[in-house]
């Protein structure tokens, strides 16, 4: 929405879209994510993953770049909804645990999300590139940019299908026989027995996960480090440019350095999770973090104290994504249990984006400039969050207790060690 914005060539004013408008769009991809979120992961399991993903990548990429011929407000609405649609199921949270333990899973989902700050940093870059190409070819910035990474995006979707394997016992092309075995053994301590469900069963499955109240914790655990990530997403370059007066060059390029922090952060701590295998006391700790730096971002008065501030919130906010949804995953023990429920805690967790791009920072006019309200409301949340993380810690710690004595938990009759 900043992008060439001093020349009015921006999104907003060259398709006639108000603040209010962006908003109802941005909120409609979540509306739609929340919808085929559980469908999706479901399908995953009862398919060849690799397919799937592939699928979501290469529509995703088809409808971005149909988002360059954005003309009216009606066009940005249906273009959102069906990013939503499209890329619903994306997480590869399910799809990791067909491949490794739970002691590896942090780093591995840590190392697909560096991908959201990646974006970020290397966003603010070509940002700054394609604006020198503003009206190239009879183009706007923003429509090069739709179109670029469409495109490119494309060419990995199709790549997916060849490229990514599927599951272990059937990518005879990707593994040796002996590489199978190997991973059949490492994951035989940790898992279930695969149970032989018919369709009725497999929907039961799939409600029992919906009665779980751990699931509905990890929902509250999730909900708000995935609020305060989508306001760095989508307002990094609106906080930046209200820290100071700044051109919209200045500000792409000023908003690369909280997306480079969150990234490096996003793989130290993961890997630190795994390593000494615990989650719990990972996400609290960086869930202060993240509520240090909003304070620091609302309250402190130099210019270079806010951006500091907003470093913060980006190395507190990020790692608590992959490190939320690993926890979820590896909670649960067959595939349709996976599936389901982190299909279920990623959908109901995108409504704390709903309400970040609804009632925070553009949507919250009043709230500007320095937009205190928004970041404490952030804050809060990852406070709720830090409280959250240190009950569910708890509870599975009396689980384990449990199985420690010989015992089993769980409809699925789970005799391992929750991950803490």
């Amino acid at each position: 929405m900043t992008m060439n914005r001093q020349q009015g060539h921006n999104l907003a004013a060259t398709a006639g879209l108000s603040d209010r408008e962006n908003n109802v769009g941005l909120g409609l991809f979540y509306v739609a994510y929340i919808v085929f979120e559980v469908p999706s992961n479901v399908i995953m399991a009862h398919m060849n993953p690799a397919y799937w993903i592939a699928r979501i990548m290469i529509t995703w990429s088809i409808v971005t770049g149909c988002m360059a011929a954005i003309s009216h407000a009606w066009h940005f609405y249906l273009l959102r909804f069906l990013l939503g649609m499209f890329e619903a199921g994306f997480w590869p949270a399910y799809y990791t645990t067909l491949w490794y333990r739970p002691e590896e899973i942090s780093s591995r989902i840590g190392v697909t999300y560096l991908a959201g700050p990646a974006s970020g940093a290397f966003g603010g870059l070509i940002s700054a590139a394609i604006q020198l190409i503003d009206t190239r070819g009879g183009l706007y910035g923003w429509q090069w940019l739709f179109l670029i990474s469409g495109i490119i995006s494309l060419i990995f979707g199709v790549a997916t299908l060849w490229v990514l394997p599927s599951k272990p016992e059937t990518s005879k092309g990707f593994l040796t026989e002996e590489e199978r075995l190997l991973i059949k053994e490492r994951l035989a301590t940790v898992t279930v027995e695969e149970p032989n469900l018919n369709t009725k069963d497999k929907w039961r499955e799939i409600l029992m996960q919906f009665k779980d109240y751990k699931v509905w914790m990890f929902c509250v655990l999730y909900f708000t480090p995935v609020m305060a990530a989508t306001s760095l997403g989508y307002f990094i370059p609106k906080i930046v440019q209200e820290i100071g007066t700044y051109t919209s060059i200045q500000v792409s390029l000023m908003s690369i350095p909280p997306y480079v922090f969150g990234g490096v952060m996003v793989y130290i701590v993961t890997r630190c999770s795994d390593h000494y295998r615990d989650r719990g006391w990972f996400i609290i700790g960086a869930c202060l973090t993240s509520f240090t730096g909003f304070a620091i971002l609302s309250f402190a008065g130099p210019v270079g104290a806010r951006y500091f501030g907003l470093m913060i919130v980006a190395g507190g906010t990020y790692p608590t994504v992959p490190l939320s949804m690993a926890w979820t995953a590896n909670s649960k023990e067959d595939s349709i249990a996976i599936a389901s429920a982190t299909g279920i805690v990623s959908s109901i967790a995108n409504f704390g984006a709903l309400i970040c791009t609804f009632a925070l920072y553009s949507g919250w006019t009043s709230d500007a400039p320095r937009y205190v309200g928004s970041n404490m409301v952030n804050g809060g949340a990852m406070l709720l969050a830090a409280i959250c993380a240190f009950v569910l810690k708890m509870r599975l710690k009396g689980l384990n207790k449990i199985i420690d004595a010989g015992g089993r938990v769980g409809s699925a009759g789970r005799d391992y060690r929750y991950l803490l």
